[in-house]
């Protein structure tokens, strides 16, 4: 887990390609519509399993959010950390057909409670339904298809993305849903909703020590934040981040990061690539 940089950059100059699968592994794995019945819709899962996937084994599973923008980029990163001699996982990348439905669904999928008026969302709100999908379905549907080791699963998400991983986190902590070992945020939108999920966290349930969180912002955002007139009552992420550790820090392994030269859309991968690092680290 020590070459993040190296990750980085053999990405980046290979233009982020998703991995092709070869003849002589058993990494043959999915690309297809799943139907849910909590959330009345199919989304579109891909799957990639490890370079050396062996069914006596049992993987870590990664759930990926917004696959339809990162998939491919985590395929990859996961792909050269292997490679490097990293734990193999299991990746499970959640989509939509496209990326218009994407453009609008995530707002459907990622939100709870409904948005206010003002954010002008099409639809919004089903974050709790999008949840029981994840634990109730799709959890179990890989677990059976895969050889999956079912106290490592861990959710990954960006943006509206890392706001849904908060509520899943959240949720475990009142102990509705504890479907998750760790939990990656990259710059949530924790502003969603007047922050009510980030108040709310502060007085959230039990402590779970076994738990991992590791979130990010960016040092820009701050910046790119006061050229939006529309968004009054904006907290400075310095302070998010502070109101977190005082939320969490302690009552579960709790870790966080400002990459002070990146803005909002420079985060997603990677705060993913350093929250496997810290994760796994954590485990020696």
């Amino acid at each position: 887990m020590r070459y993040l940089l190296c990750l980085l950059l053999i990405i980046a100059l290979a233009g982020c390609h998703e991995a092709t699968p070869t003849n002589n592994n058993k990494q043959a794995a999915g690309d297809e519509a799943f139907y849910s019945q909590a959330v009345g819709d199919s989304f579109r899962l891909r799957v990639q399993l490890p370079e050396s996937y062996n069914s006596k084994e049992h993987y870590p599973v990664l759930y990926l959010t917004d696959a339809n923008m990162y998939y491919s980029m985590m395929a990859a990163t996961l792909r050269q950390y292997e490679e490097l001699g990293a734990p193999p996982m299991i990746l499970v990348g959640i989509g939509y057909k496209d990326f218009e439905a994407m453009d609008s669904l995530r707002n459907r999928d990622y939100t709870w409670p409904l948005a206010d008026a003002k954010d002008s969302f099409a639809v919004s709100g089903g974050g709790e339904r999008f949840l029981r999908f994840i634990n109730s379905e799709l959890c179990p549907y890989i677990e059976r298809q895969y050889s999956t080791d079912t106290g490592k699963r861990l959710l990954l998400g960006h943006s509206l993305g890392g706001y849904f991983t908060m509520y899943a986190l959240q949720q475990a902590l009142l102990k509705k849903a504890p479907c998750f070992y760790a939990y990656i945020a990259a710059s949530p939108s924790l502003h969603y909703h007047h922050y009510s999920l980030l108040d709310g966290l502060e007085s959230s349930g039990t402590t779970k020590a076994n738990t991992q969180l590791y979130v990010t912002y960016g040092g820009l955002e701050d910046e790119e934040d006061e050229e939006d007139a529309d968004e009054p009552g904006l907290r400075k992420n310095t302070e998010v981040l502070a109101q977190l550790k005082r939320s969490l820090d302690g009552r579960i392994g709790y870790q966080q990061d400002m990459y002070s030269a990146f803005g909002h859309m420079d985060m997603a991968i990677p705060t993913f690539t350093k929250g496997l690092q810290k994760v796994f680290t954590e485990e020696e």
